[in-house]
């Protein structure tokens, strides 16, 4: 049984309108999941993961440095890999057949570490995997499929009490559960269209059709100043959407947009988190917990998020957005970035 968000008290829902222009001189990486039960809402899960890392140099001209376009199918009961189709292969792609959907970030870097470490695009997606898997669970539920009784809802609850600030204790979304065994549902705003005149905005993804839940990603790495060096001065821009493809359109259930400022060295200097779109009126109470991150090297980051970005003042989401930072400096010390600075040529 499920209630509607509205009677819960909803978060914000000001959808970021479209995908801003790429920069002259930097890289972005875009990936994104499309999670579909094409053989009933609680059947197997099939998760379309896309991916594209693009160069843009100081002149205006486009290299693709990576891409990859995989679809798993994932059994959502034991949330294990079943099988692996690879339509575009990634650098470095492993086999993920039996591998375990959660806890899939560990499973790569135990593979192969100094891929993991260096954070290539295929291994930075895919450490995403669980968490675009538990969100793909909004399909049963907007449809009405999931039921439980009133103590397996005081057991959910004793599970998710403090995970995050919409599950803190004592607060509505989390009562409702653990008193009424009923589960809230987050009903967002219209999503807009991300993709811009810009064919290049994003990699190519599938239409969505109902009841698609998609997970997307956005990471623009500009060059604050020329330097000397690995690292400069960098200016980070990124974007997260959750959203759903609805009966009437697709609808936004998470979003964040986050900028930051890193030094020479690799620091981060300044962020900035934006909640565009969050379910529950409680959600933006964690934006703050951003800051604990000032100061903390880039590389850094994937591991001080998980000791440090816990508890009800922290947001799940927005920590994978967090920990997604590190991609940055991949980017910005890679071959890609290397040409959008000096102008070398690139493939159009």
């Amino acid at each position: 049984m499920a209630t509607p968000s509205s009677l819960l008290g909803s978060g914000p829902e000001n959808p970021f309108p479209t995908t801003p222009p790429r920069a002259p001189g930097s890289v972005r990486r875009t990936f994104s999941f499309d999670m579909t039960r094409s053989e009933g809402l609680l059947g197997p899960v099939v998760a379309d993961v896309r991916g594209r890392d693009l160069a843009t140099s100081r002149t205006g001209a486009e290299e693709v440095g990576d891409s990859f376009s995989i679809a798993l199918h994932i059994d959502p009961a034991r949330g294990i890999i079943d099988d692996m189709d690879v339509s575009v292969a990634a650098a470095a792609m492993p086999d993920l057949s039996g591998a375990r959907a959660n806890g899939l970030g560990r499973h790569l870097a135990e593979l192969h570490p100094d891929e993991h470490r260096a954070r290539f695009l295929a291994f930075s997606a895919l450490e995403d995997l669980g968490g675009a898997l538990l969100v793909s669970g909004y399909a049963p539920l907007h449809a009405g499929v999931i039921g439980m009784s009133l103590k397996e809802g005081e057991e959910r609850a004793a599970m998710q009490g403090d995970m995050c600030a919409g599950w803190a204790r004592g607060k509505p979304l989390l009562e409702t559960l653990r008193v009424e065994g009923i589960a809230a549902l987050p009903v967002g705003p219209p999503a807009p269209t991300l993709e811009s005149d810009d064919p290049l905005s994003w990699h190519d993804m599938a239409d969505m059709q109902h009841p698609t839940v998609r997970r997307r990603r956005r990471l623009d790495v500009v060059p604050a100043a020329l330097g000397s060096g690995d690292l400069r001065p960098l200016t980070v821009h990124s974007h997260f959407r959750d959203s759903f493809a609805a009966d009437d359109g697709e609808i936004v259930m998470h979003e964040y947009l986050l900028d930051a400022s890193v030094d020479g060295d690799g620091i981060i200097e300044r962020i900035t988190v934006d909640p565009r779109v969050l379910p529950w009126r409680e959600c933006p109470a964690a934006v703050d917990s951003a800051q604990r991150l000032v100061g903390t090297l880039l590389a850094d980051t994937p591991a001080r998020v998980r000791a440090d970005l816990v508890g009800p003042s922290t947001c799940t989401h927005l920590n994978s957005t967090l920990r997604c930072l590190a991609d940055a400096q991949a980017l910005a010390t890679g071959k890609l970035f290397t040409g959008t600075t000096t102008g070398g040529p690139h493939n159009g």
